[in-house]
C-alpha cells in the first residue's frame, strides 16, 4: 500500500468522526486508508501476553495508559471496527480501506505506527466552553512522538461553538482574519519549513487559500502583565515580526504558486489567535519542535493551547 493515513480507533463518537474526516481527506488527497483498533487489557492497560512484532509488542511508559472509561460511554473499538469500515466502504467506494487490530498499549503502538504512515488521525474529545477539549492521555503522549503529522478531530455533532478559551479584552491593534480554508500559526524565533510545506500542500490539495499567522504580545513581567507600550514601540516590534515572517513565507509562496495566501503578525495573545481564526477553518496546523528527551509531552504552550480548545481538526507537524 502506498501512501496511506492511519486512524485511531477508541469506540468513542470521536474517534469515528476522525475516521469520517480521514476518509474524505485521503480521497480528496488520493491516499489510502488504514482504519487502526488498539486491543488493551483491564484499564488502558496492555495485555500480559502479547504478539511479538514491531508495534504491537510497544509497551506504555507508566502513568500514560488511558483510564478506563465509564459504562456505556464507548463501545470496544475491535468491535466498532468493521461497522465503520463498511459505512466508510458504503461513502466512498473509490478508496482503498484496510483495517487492523493490534494489541498493545495505545499510545506506544500508534507512535510506533506513525513511522510508516502519511498522516495519523485520532479523536478529540469536547468538554464544552469552561474545561476545552480533553485531548487523553493517548493523544497527547502520541501528539508528543508521533513520526509523521497528527490530526486531532472533534466530533462536530457534538460541538459547543462558545468553546474558545476566555481572555481579557484584546487591545484595538489586535483582530481576527476572516475564516480562511487552512490557517497555520507560525513562530518567527522557531522558523520551521515543515510547518509551511505540510500547510501550503494541504491548502493546494483542498484548492483554498491559507492564511499564516503570528501572534505576539508583551510578555508578562513578575507574572503580571506590564504597563502598556508606547504606539511607536508596538509598531516596531510587530513591523520586525512581520517582515521574518513575510521572509519565511515567501520561498513557499513561490514553490506553491496556486495556493492564495495572506501572512500577517498580529498583537494577540498566539491561543486565542489562532483558536478564533481557525473557528470554520479546514484546518489548523500548528508546530512541535523535536525534543530529545524519550518520555514526557513536550508540546509547547500554544500548540497545547490549541490542542485543547480549537474546533477545527489541529495538525500538529513536529519540525527540528
Amino acid at each position: 500500500m502506498g501512501p496511506s493515513f492511519t486512524v485511531g480507533l477508541d469506540g468513542s463518537p470521536e474517534s469515528a468522526a476522525a475516521a469520517r474526516w480521514a476518509a474524505g481527506t485521503a480521497q480528496r488527497w488520493e491516499s489510502a486508508l488504514r482504519l487502526v483498533a488498539v486491543r488493551t487489557g483491564p484499564d488502558g492497560a496492555a495485555p500480559d501476553r502479547e504478539p511479538e512484532g514491531r508495534a504491537e509488542a510497544a509497551r506504555e511508559p507508566e502513568g500514560q495508559a488511558e483510564a478506563a472509561p465509564k459504562p456505556g460511554a464507548r463501545a470496544e473499538a475491535s468491535d466498532v471496527l468493521p461497522t465503520v469500515a463498511a459505512q466508510l466502504r458504503a461513502e466512498h467506494p473509490a478508496l482503498q480501506i484496510n483495517t487492523s487490530v493490534l494489541e498493545g498499549a495505545a499510545a506506544r503502538v500508534l507512535t510506533e505506527l506513525s513511522g510508516d504512515t502519511e498522516l495519523l488521525v485520532l479523536g478529540s474529545r469536547g468538554l464544552g466552553a469552561v474545561h476545552g477539549f480533553l485531548v487523553g492521555s493517548v493523544a497527547l503522549p502520541v501528539a508528543a512522538h508521533a513520526r509523521c503529522p497528527l490530526v486531532l478531530v472533534r466530533d462536530s455533532s457534538r460541538a459547543d461553538e462558545s468553546a474558545a478559551p476566555r481572555t481579557a479584552e484584546p487591545t484595538e491593534r489586535a483582530s481576527t482574519p476572516p475564516a480562511p480554508g487552512v490557517v497555520a500559526g507560525f513562530d518567527v524565533r522557531e522558523p520551521a519549513a515543515e510547518l509551511l510545506e505540510f500547510a501550503f500542500a494541504a491548502a493546494r490539495r483542498w484548492s483554498v487559500p491559507l492564511t499564516v499567522l503570528h501572534g505576539w504580545e508583551p510578555p508578562p513581567v513578575y507574572g503580571a502583565r506590564p504597563l502598556p507600550l508606547a504606539a511607536s514601540a508596538l509598531e516596531d516590534v510587530l513591523g520586525e515580526r512581520a517582515a521574518l515572517l513575510k521572509q519565511a513565507v515567501e520561498p513557499w509562496a513561490e514553490r506553491y504558486p496556486e495556493v492564495a495566501v495572506d501572512a500577517r503578525a498580529v498583537l494577540e495573545q498566539p491561543t486565542v489567535l489562532l483558536t478564533r481564526a481557525a473557528a470554520q477553518a479546514r484546518l489548523l496546523v500548528v508546530g512541535r519542535r523535536v525534543r530529545t528527551a524519550r518520555l514526557g509531552t513536550h508540546i509547547g504552550p500554544v500548540t497545547q493551547g490549541v490542542m485543547h480548545h480549537a474546533s477545527a481538526p489541529v495538525a500538529v507537524v513536529s519540525h527540528s
